[in-house]
């Protein structure tokens, strides 16, 4: 137990950096990073190539390549967190973030090498323990480094407004818990029963609130979800939701973000991090740009064979929601006759759908109707891979449709179509697409292209009409009760 002496003691040598000059910290960070490295490889080198006619040589070439070296492990910090004062939260995340930016500059360093011929000329008289001895002691020496900055230096607290849903009690000790831990201070701006969930999204939007603390584990967000993202058609601020966990569920399948030290499940309402969603947009054009230009011929064949199977116009165009709530023109090839909804209205589509003309079962098929809409990926309206867009229609029907997955921009292909083929049910489609929300990862977006391929080439008739028509095999569920839409209800 600490005692007040102690505790007095210890903040004498403690120094509180303002959020200000946090930006000066992580430049120092990078500055005596650099010295670190640099300091760590000359001394190695000059250790294991004491008694080498030929170390002037080789530590020429490590001078060619050292800023190259060192800008990669400045990316890798960058992606890994390793530079921000208030990251430096325990010792072993300070160790796994240190060992995994090390590692894989590593890593890139030594795939670069294989692959660029100038540089492997360069470095392929290093001898390899030279690498990975400078490694071992960098990983040592930048995490004990760490280890003292963290123990003088501390960042002064943020100050975040809160929000409880649910017991009082049980929510203020949660708040007063996260106090004494030190670096934030919560102000609480009000306390809501469980059941009025649904009017907590416009004190969250008007107050900019930062952390939503709910109390009872049970409360249903799905109302406030759809005020979040499908009535405003805006991008909201970055806050939280934190649900005290129910130990009667818990069991070794239930995955916890837990809030420092304190189990609770973290649901982000951007769940992309800022460099993710650099990273994401940069493949998605990349790859669009790739598949626009392997498909194109496809795409010529596919308008010839549309315009000469039925009247009509070679594209259809059908209004989806997208990100946020937004809605924009969706345009793919067309695969049924033209006014086939005029007397039905909207409608679920079906595996023997009779509105589907020759020319379009094929295309549906094989995914060449989906083709055009790679356009959308550049024009930023869609990206790769996402959850699908739906017909506000529909949207406007299920709140299922109107939460979280309007968070990212909807995808040509998703976790939930090439998993379409074992689902039964509406909410199992929405849960595929909060798994990827929750456990988004580039390889994850690559994965899932793979997938998207090898159904559509090999895989059976059957799956390949789930995949582009995730509904076929479902009962379309009873429409919800509407939202109000009144002023005062909408955030």
């Amino acid at each position: 137990m600490t005692t007040p002496h102690r505790a007095a003691k210890r903040r004498r040598w403690m120094l509180r950096v303002p959020p200000s000059a946090e930006w000066l910290f992580s430049l120092g960070l990078i500055a005596l990073d650099a010295f670190i490295l640099n300091a760590i490889f000359l001394w190695v080198f000059a250790l294991w190539l004491a008694h080498n006619p030929n170390q002037e040589l080789y530590l020429a070439s490590y001078y060619h390549v050292r800023m190259g070296l060192f800008g990669m492990f400045l990316v890798f910090g960058t992606i890994f967190d390793i530079y921000r004062l208030r990251s430096f939260l325990a010792a072993s995340d300070i160790l796994s973030h240190t060992t995994a930016t090390l590692l894989s500059t590593f890593l890139a360093f030594n795939i670069l090498v294989f692959l660029w011929r100038p540089l492997a000329y360069l470095v392929h008289t290093f001898p390899r323990p030279i690498i990975l001895l400078s490694t071992g002691l960098s990983i040592l020496a930048i995490f004990l480094v760490r280890v003292l900055l963290a123990r003088v230096f501390k960042p002064q607290p943020l100050l975040r407004r809160a929000l409880i849903v649910g017991d009082e009690a049980e929510g203020k000790r949660i708040l007063k818990h996260f106090h004494s831990r030190g670096g934030v201070r919560f102000r609480l701006m009000g306390i809501h029963p469980a059941e009025r969930i649904d009017a907590v999204a416009s004190e969250v939007i008007f107050h900019q609130i930062h952390e939503v603390i709910i109390t009872d584990p049970k409360v249903s967000l799905d109302v406030f979800w759809a005020r979040i993202f499908w009535m405003r058609k805006e991008e909201p601020h970055a806050f939280n939701v934190r649900l005290v966990n129910d130990p009667s569920q818990a069991t070794g399948n239930i995955g916890l973000s837990s809030l420092e030290d304190f189990p609770m499940t973290t649901i982000p309402a951007l769940p992309l991090s800022r460099w993710q969603r650099v990273i994401k947009r940069g493949f998605d054009v990349a790859f669009a740009l790739f598949a626009l230009a392997i498909t194109s011929p496809v795409m010529a064949a596919a308008a010839l064979l549309v315009h000469l199977d039925s009247p009509g116009p070679i594209f259809f165009k059908q209004r989806r929601v997208g990100r946020y709530g937004k809605e924009y023109d969706l345009i793919k090839f067309r695969s049924m006759r033209v006014g086939a909804e005029a007397q039905t209205g909207p409608k679920i589509a079906t595996a023997d759908d009779p509105r589907v003309t020759r020319v379009g079962r094929y295309l549906r098929r094989f995914g060449i109707d989906e083709l055009p809409q790679f356009f959308h990926v550049l024009t930023g309206d869609m990206s790769v891979v996402g959850p699908r867009p739906e017909r506000p229609f529909f949207v406007s029907k299920h709140l299922e449709f109107q939460g979280r997955r309007l968070s990212v921009r909807p995808g040509v292909t998703g976790l939930a179509a090439v998993n379409a083929r074992y689902y039964l049910r509406l909410v199992d489609k929405v849960l595929y697409d909060y798994y990827y929300l929750d456990h988004y990862h580039l390889i994850l977006d690559i994965k899932i292209i793979f997938q998207t391929v090898w159904v559509l080439l090999f895989e059976s008739d059957k799956a390949l009409e789930d995949v582009h028509h995730p509904k076929d095999r479902m009962e379309p569920p009873p429409a919800e009760e509407p939202l109000p839409t009144s002023r005062k209800d909408n955030p």
